[in-house]
């Protein structure tokens, strides 16, 4: 997977901010950035899937991972064997 960045963006044309008026209290502040702003700086980094995508399914290493872990299940049940039967055997001393 690749990140696509766009190079070429266009800053949007700013009109001059509109002064606020002294009586009303609902004036909107001025802004330098318009409300769109974020949808731009979403927009540079699209993460491009790539035309080789592979098919979902089983690989390698998940069989490996799968195969490591049936192995470290066997050895910790070995061990809690073994732990146990050196407590049956100290349980008496």
């Amino acid at each position: 997977m690749t990140v696509k960045k766009t190079l070429s963006l266009k800053r949007p044309m700013h009109s001059a901010p509109k002064p606020a008026s002294t009586g009303d209290a609902a004036a909107e502040p001025s802004s330098a950035a318009p409300a769109a702003a974020g949808a731009t700086i979403a927009d540079r980094f699209k993460l491009d899937t790539g035309a080789q995508a592979k098919p979902a399914g089983v690989g390698v290493g998940t069989k490996v991972a799968v195969i490591a872990g049936l192995i470290a299940l066997a050895v910790v049940g070995i061990l809690a064997y073994t732990l146990y039967g050196h407590w049956e055997f100290l349980k008496g001393a």
